[in-house]
């Protein structure tokens, strides 16, 4: 359902772009004086199926998931015993595990604040569904508890940068049953490195699961209602977005990773074994989530099984997810235009390495590609001046065969072809540029490395929209500037209608991320200073 909606507001932000660029030119190239005496027809929109939501570049697993009716959700049995807690503390993260079933009771991550207010807390991204906690361990085997009351072999960690820690959680069964459950912490990342290892100390066979869990459920703006908040997982690498309906979704196979995700947070499990592995994956409500990594344990007297997996509790940092592998990257959720957002993420990070600031960062990327676009630009303002030139032929053409429009649209082909214009070329770098924009707009609506990024002066994040409008006041102006610098061929009626499109869009940008608006007044502002020069050329050139 999100996903859906989101493509529409991408589909139909980049078409009312196509729409205020193109049709003017459109009218023109056809011989149609006047837009405002065309009556236009209305269709009705086509229903779009809503289907799950899955990433983009992805197809459907060969052997799709077995999706049944959510059942009321069903509170794991806690001991009875008291409950211990342990912390664990990193220059990174801050980590609370409980005793029952080895969970996180909670993951405080230092370097990201709730909110820009002063005194923010850091993010606790662990918020239990049904009573699970991310990574507890469950066991489905008769004789043995539901959820293990381990005892912590350990104190509070303090790990510094450079070292490790471990802790370890062991239960006892009566039967001489043993469970060990290890965690490894690295104060340089955001994984943890479980392992749950049971012994069977019966003197007959043991069959049953054994279930290590993730959870979340989540606050959402309306702002960010359009992203997935909920279950994900990654089998024979594709990536597939759990629609939010109350519905469950089982498996077998080889997953890659499961988890749950926000649009900034993602908590995964990397199974290290993929053999005789299983998944169930459960939305309850409509921010929340909840999906299981499960294994079949079968173990003769004295025997033992282990579960070894990594978890991952932590930002969807590109560079970070990129250098894990199996396509952990694809947890963020780039959209349509994912191609081109991800090397636009990468050269803003690259340049904010060497500046420290993510605004100076968008600048310089929005210098990069107007050199880039430079001929481009040079060639269409050469054929918009040709195309001002002729223009008391083309008037001519439409008065002479006004009353046959066939003959008149032939003609104009002619003298177009003759002069060797391309009517549309003025357009060109502008439709160029808007998969530029559309995917420097997914970025700052989904990179983390945005989130609260700071620019100078009243913008402080980068990702939400100017707090005092002036941005986009500032590229009105710009644009208004530029069109009166641009040739036209346009009619006084179509001069006056062009004329509004710096107000509309400057009421549609002051919803837009305010990086997205410095973006696109930069842009404005070197596409002026090159016209002036290209101008000046041009007439020297004629001297």
């Amino acid at each position: 359902m999100f996903e859906t909606d989101r493509k529409r507001l991408i589909i139909a932000m980049v078409l009312s772009f196509l729409v205020i660029i193109f049709y003017p030119k459109l009218l023109e190239y056809l011989g149609i004086e006047t837009p405002a005496t065309r009556q236009e027809e209305t269709t009705a929109e086509q229903p779009v199926a809503q289907t799950e939501k899955t990433d983009s570049k992805q197809a459907e697993p060969t052997k799709p998931a077995k999706t049944v009716k959510a059942e009321p959700p069903v509170t794991p049995s806690l001991p009875e015993v008291e409950e211990r807690l342990v912390t664990v503390d990193t220059p990174l993260y801050t980590a609370v595990l409980s005793s029952y079933g080895g969970g996180l009771k909670s993951f405080k991550l230092k370097h990201y604040k709730q909110t820009m207010e002063e005194g923010s807390k850091p993010v606790d991204i662990v918020n239990p569904v049904d009573g699970i906690y991310p990574l507890m361990t469950r066991l489905k085997v008769t004789g043995l508890p539901e959820v293990p009351a381990f005892t912590i072999t350990g104190k509070d960690l303090s790990i510094e940068k450079g070292q490790k820690g471990e802790l370890l959680f062991v239960w006892h069964g009566k039967d001489g049953t043993v469970i060990e459950k290890r965690y490894i912490f690295s104060p340089d990342n955001y994984t943890l490195d479980v392992e749950v290892k049971i012994t069977n100390g019966r003197g007959e066979s043991i069959k049953g699961t054994v279930l290590n869990e993730i959870s979340g459920k989540f606050v959402v703006s309306k702002s960010d209602s359009y992203f997935h908040h909920g279950p994900l997982r990654r089998i024979d690498g594709k990536t597939k977005r759990q629609d939010p309906e109350t519905t469950i979704e089982m498996g077998k196979g080889s997953p890659e990773w499961i988890g749950v995700e926000d649009k900034y947070f993602l908590l995964a499990i990397i199974p290290e074994d993929n053999k005789n592995t299983f998944w169930e994956s459960t939305v309850p409500s409509q921010y929340a989530g909840k999906i299981t990594f499960g294994k079949t344990l079968e173990l003769e007297p004295s025997h033992h099984a282990i579960t070894s997996f990594t978890a991952y509790m932590g930002p969807k940092e590109y560079d970070r997810l990129i250098a894990m592998g199996r396509g952990l990257d694809e947890a963020i959720e780039f959209g349509l235009f994912s191609l081109i957002a991800r090397p636009l993420l990468v050269v803003l990070n690259f340049f904010e390495r060497y500046v420290g600031n993510y605004g100076i960062a968008i600048i310089l990327l929005t210098v990069v590609i107007k050199l880039l676009f430079y001929p481009l630009t040079k060639h269409s303002l050469n054929s918009m001046r040709k195309m001002q030139e002729i223009q008391p032929q083309m008037l001519a053409i439409r008065e002479r065969y006004k009353n046959d429009r066939e003959r008149m649209n032939k003609e104009l082909y002619e003298l177009y072809k003759r002069y060797k214009i391309n009517p549309l070329s003025g357009c060109l770098p502008i439709f160029l540029q808007l998969p530029v924009f559309v995917g420097l707009y997914e970025v700052l609506s989904v990179a983390i490395e945005l989130r609260h990024a700071p620019f100078m002066l009243w913008i402080q994040d980068l990702s939400a929209k100017d707090p005092y409008y002036i941005t986009p006041v500032l590229m009105g102006i710009s644009m208004f500037i530029q069109q009166k610098m641009t040739p036209t061929t346009m009619d006084p009626t179509q001069a006056k209608i062009m004329l509004i499109m710096p107000v509309i869009l400057t009421f549609l940008f002051m919803s837009f991320p305010s990086g997205l608006v410095i973006y696109w007044l930069v842009n404005n502002i070197l596409s002026i200073a090159q016209q002036y020069q290209i101008y000046k050329d041009m007439g020297k050139a004629k001297a």
